[in-house]
């Protein structure tokens, strides 16, 4: 049996009902859909991004066979996101993955004493052992930005343990939202603070005390620090950024 399709002329305009009219009306809701979930979906801005040391984080020191005890106010790199959604709808990022393009220890040009004992609950803590890059490590995280707001994420990465020499790295972050779409965010140039007495970051003055006489080694650090500070569109941590400035205001 055909399919019936009917014109009816009213005032000069012809109107059609049939199956091409029920097709293109079904399009242009299609259509409709589709533009609607568009502007529905977010639109996450990153901002801004810093990275820098901060006294905030908690762990643990254990001294040979004693009970290990909570520490509080430890200090560790962080890297702050600020982001805006410019969208009708919340943006959610369900996974930060950090790749590490380059790790490894400062040379504070001096004797080092061995670990402390301290271990630091890092949002990704790296392995006592520093592993070969390139490095991924990732985290199932849960941030949401709502319609027109801005809202920061910070993460904290370090050796789990702390180390005589200070740690550096650099590391693209990796933000996978909800509908599986990738951001990424750096390279960012990290550095934490070590333990030697003498070589170490004075926050107060926003310097580096250091307090060897080794020339030939302070040279390779500084060389170390540039380059690190030279990677193309870095985002450095304050901290590495203070120990150029110190390093030079020693001459090297």
């Amino acid at each position: 049996m055909g399919v019936l399709a009917v014109a009816v002329t009213l005032g000069g305009a012809i109107w059609a009902y049939g199956p091409a009219a029920d097709s293109a009306d079904s399009t242009r809701d299609q259509t409709d859909v589709v533009q609607a979930e568009a502007s529905r979906l977010p639109n996450l801005k990153v901002m801004r991004t810093l990275a820098y040391l901060k006294d905030d984080l908690s762990g643990t020191y254990a001294y040979g066979a004693e009970e290990p005890k909570k520490e509080s106010g430890l200090r560790g790199p962080h890297i702050d996101i600020t982001f805006e959604n410019r969208a009708n709808g919340p943006a959610l990022i369900t996974k930060a993955s950090l790749k590490f393009k380059e790790m490894g220890y400062v040379d504070t040009c001096g004797a080092v004493g061995g670990d402390l004992g301290i271990s630091v609950n890092y949002d990704f803590p790296l392995p006592d052992q520093l592993p070969d890059v390139p490095y991924v490590m990732e985290k199932d995280i849960s941030f949401q930005v709502g319609t027109n707001e801005l809202d920061r994420l910070t993460l904290t990465v370090g050796p789990k343990t702390v180390s005589g020499r200070p740690w550096y790295g650099v590391a693209d972050v990796i933000l996978e939202h909800d509908d599986g779409k990738k951001q990424v965010v750096g390279p960012v140039a990290l550095i934490d603070t070590g333990s030697d007495e003498h070589f170490y970051p004075d926050f107060k003055q926003d310097r580096w005390v250091i307090e060897v006489n080794d020339s030939t080694c302070l040279q390779g650090t500084s060389k170390l620090v540039n380059r690190l500070l030279e990677t193309p569109k870095v985002i450095p941590a304050k901290e590495l950024k203070s120990l150029r400035e110190t390093l030079k205001g020693l001459g090297y």
